[in-house]
């Protein structure tokens, strides 16, 4: 009796560890052209896609904190995700790059920022102050949108605390 509990016991941890290993690659961050579902990740800017979601739904996030927002989005196949920090100078916005820690998930699933880099530009009038300022932004469009919900969510470590930001959106049929 003894050796068929611990064959059994062998067994389901042997099947434990296979069903772990397998399904660890599908945890592994999203890298550019990685699917999340059919959805694909890709590198690009706002001009490469047809809508940039945060000029639908609310970015500005002012302080640190956690926020959830809801929006709709129309039909596209192209939707750039990409958020990023803004400073009045480079050199201002360059130092608290330095400082920031940035983790993005879509749809639950993690993606690996670095991979995809990020753009700088310049506003000469910056909607949320209206003063200029320069700004850096990661470079993630998500291709192939499917309709239905979607979330993006960015967890942004500064040094003034961390703000945890969750935006789901709903994507026309």
């Amino acid at each position: 009796m003894r050796s068929t509990i611990s064959c059994a016991l062998l067994f389901a941890l042997a099947f434990a560890a296979t069903v772990g290993a397998g399904s660890a690659g599908t945890a592994d961050p999203v890298e550019p052209g990685g699917k999340i579902g059919t959805m694909k990740v890709v590198r690009g800017e706002t001009f490469n896609a047809d809508l940039n979601v945060f000029n639908v739904c609310n970015a500005l996030l002012p302080k640190a904190g956690r926020y959830h927002r809801s929006c709709s989005v129309p039909r596209v196949q192209r939707m750039y995700v990409g958020l990023g920090s803004f400073e009045p100078t480079r050199k201002g916005l360059d130092e608290l790059w330095k400082r920031t820690r940035w983790n993005l998930w879509i749809d639950g699933r993690a993606v690996d920022l670095a991979a995809f880099g990020t753009s700088d530009g310049v506003a000469r009038r910056f909607r949320p102050t209206g003063k200029p300022a320069f700004f850096r932004l990661w470079k993630v469009i998500l291709a192939n949108v499917t309709p239905g919900k979607h979330s993006v969510r960015y967890r942004v470590r500064e040094p003034g605390g961390t703000t945890d930001a969750t935006w789901t959106l709903a994507m026309a049929k």
